[in-house]
């Protein structure tokens, strides 16, 4: 009788290395919206950001993006420093109403961030692989006006996943829906991570939504921000509305993280 070899798991290499991040706002109300952070993102992975309000996550994205500059501190996307926005980098942010071009159909806005020496019929092809893979198939010639809320920011993470960056970070994407249509993104993000490889950073102010979708679990402490806690999600794959947050663990980690918030919410300067 032969037994089957066993190998021990590759670990992932980090695309995202974040070393003594910070940020300073001058002027004359002074504000120290991140103190230090030191986190990475390993490639595939699906890590998710919480923390108190105005704890500083959308600065901090801005920062790792490329949109502002760090006050202090390293941002390394692939080992190089990220100096403006990065070819690779993706951002979805929370307004899908001003994301998008209202002029220009679904087809045209996902088309804009594709490259012009493009040939015409694998645009289309890239245009109706990230259409079918957000579940609109059939809306490239609509305008965002003729979609919902949730339809509109659909289009906006099919541009995103069009562009074909290695890291996708996304900034409270689904805050401006309503629940049923939340859960619905929820696990179309699951979905597409899948499909296409992608890593993701996900900043959230849902505790739920952080545990339910991630790998891991970052949470800030209160501005000036630096990292509470590390914790890693251990939850069965596939995930699943009713059963991921029925489970004991899911539960049990989502009441330590409010716990961490509130804690953190309750620090007075």
């Amino acid at each position: 009788m032969t037994t089957a070899a066993t190998s021990k798991p590759v670990k992932s290499k980090d695309l995202l290395v974040i070393e003594g991040l910070g940020h300073v706002y001058e002027g004359k109300n002074r504000h120290e919206a991140i103190g230090k952070l030191d986190f990475t993102v390993p490639e595939g992975a699906f890590v998710s950001i919480v923390g108190p309000s105005g704890c500083g996550k959308t600065t901090m994205l801005r920062c790792l993006s490329g949109l502002m500059k760090p006050t202090r501190g390293t941002v390394l996307l692939e080992g190089e420093p990220v100096d403006g926005v990065p070819r690779d980098l993706a951002l979805v942010f929370q307004d899908y109403s001003r994301s998008l071009f209202p002029w220009r159909t679904v087809g045209g806005n996902i088309a804009f961030v594709l490259p012009r020496s493009m040939d015409k019929t694998e645009r289309q092809a890239r245009i109706q692989e990230v259409l079918d893979a957000v579940g609109l198939t059939g809306s490239a010639d609509k305008y965002p006006w003729q979609l919902s809320g949730g339809m509109q920011q659909r289009v906006a993470i099919a541009r995103a996943l069009a562009y074909r960056p290695k890291i996708l970070l996304m900034d409270e994407p689904f805050a401006s829906v309503d629940a049923q249509t939340r859960a619905e993104l929820e696990d179309l993000m699951l979905q597409v991570r899948d499909q296409f490889g992608m890593t993701i950073l996900f900043v959230t102010h849902d505790i739920d939504e952080s545990v339910y979708l991630a790998d891991q679990v970052l949470v800030l402490s209160k501005s000036p921000s630096t990292i509470v806690a590390k914790l890693d999600v251990d939850l069965p794959r596939p995930r699943d509305q009713v059963a991921t947050r029925e489970d004991p663990d899911f539960v049990h980690l989502r009441s330590d993280i409010a716990r961490m918030i509130r804690e953190q919410s309750q620090i007075r300067k």
